[in-house]
């Protein structure tokens, strides 16, 4: 009875007040506020990836058209197949090398954004985020008479003597990977600089003071410290590179296959439908795996530290 008559300790008190707080009342506003949001993001991204994933589901027909059949055989061809395998491949890895390009160059940008003083730093801010007001198509076609044939940088090779015939620049890799670099660096600086903005500049005096060289000071403080922002950077940015149509399509001149060119390929000429679908799916999925497998490593790093 003396244990029945105790009181409850006010944390088990706060929590179950918290729980109950939390629960959805039909009757509370912000529910019926949030309503049309829920169902807008319902009817534009769910049922739409719903449907692609049904679709995957039926074999094609001629001329788009699709059968009322249920098969996996299009996942079956995807995955059996050692060309659409290499697509997907080649897809991952331009993801990476946008991504790994985008952080050697985004981490000088802002780590001078984060710890400068200077009146010009709103002006810097919007030299940034400026091409993200561009259209991407108007950002690749001012690249092509750069890197063409005939272009800026082509004609100064040619005229110092250091090649005798132009270098190809633009409709390959090389292309796909600038444009894409130029498109998304500014998601990955903003990234990295909200990160070292929260870094206490007294942890790196503390590190030079102790002996530290400049580059040890980055590699043991400050680039453990901002690794959230690389890590929240890096999969922006990668995702958005594999799941990328236009600057492939412009700066690789569709001889680059991505994934994207791939499924409009089928979608657009082939006609295949359930097939196109097919590779939409297989897409966002490894995406979404890798995302998942990305942040738990993350987070296993950061519960180590």
């Amino acid at each position: 009875m003396a244990v029945l008559d105790q009181p409850a300790p006010r944390g088990a008190l706060a929590q179950g007040e918290t729980t109950s707080a939390r629960r959805w009342r039909l009757g509370d506003p912000w529910v019926w506020l949030a309503a049309p949001a829920v169902i807008m993001l319902v009817f534009v991204f769910v049922a739409p990836l719903l449907a692609l994933a049904t679709n995957s589901l039926h074999p094609g027909a001629s001329m788009g058209r699709i059968k009322p059949d249920w098969t996996l055989d299009n996942y079956v061809r995807f995955l059996s197949d050692p060309y659409y395998l290499g697509i997907l491949l080649d897809t991952f890895v331009v993801g990476l090398l946008v991504v790994a390009v985008s952080a050697t160059l985004s981490y000088p940008v802002a780590y001078y954004l984060a710890r400068t003083r200077s009146r010009w730093r709103a002006v810097f801010s919007f030299v940034v985020v400026a091409p993200l007001l561009i259209s991407v198509v108007v950002r690749n076609l001012g690249w092509i008479p750069v890197l063409g044939d005939s272009g800026l940088i082509n004609w100064l090779l040619l005229s110092s003597g250091l090649t005798e015939k132009p270098v190809k620049l633009v409709y390959n890799e090389f292309g796909v990977v600038l444009g894409l670099v130029h498109s998304l660096s500014p998601l990955m600086i903003l990234s990295l600089a909200n990160v070292i903005r929260r870094i206490e500049p007294e942890i790196e005096e503390a590190s030079i003071n102790l002996g530290a060289t400049p580059f040890e000071t980055f590699w043991r403080v400050i680039l453990p410290l901002s690794r959230p922002g690389l890590l929240a950077g890096g999969l922006l940015v990668f995702t958005l590179s594999i799941s990328a149509y236009i600057t492939p399509a412009m700066m690789g001149g569709k001889k680059v296959l991505v994934m994207a060119l791939l499924i409009e390929q089928q979608i657009r000429s082939v006609l295949n439908y359930p097939f196109g679908a097919t590779v939409a799916v297989v897409l966002l999925v490894v995406t979404a795996g890798l995302t998942v497998l990305a942040l738990r490593v993350g987070r296993e790093r950061e519960l180590r530290a």
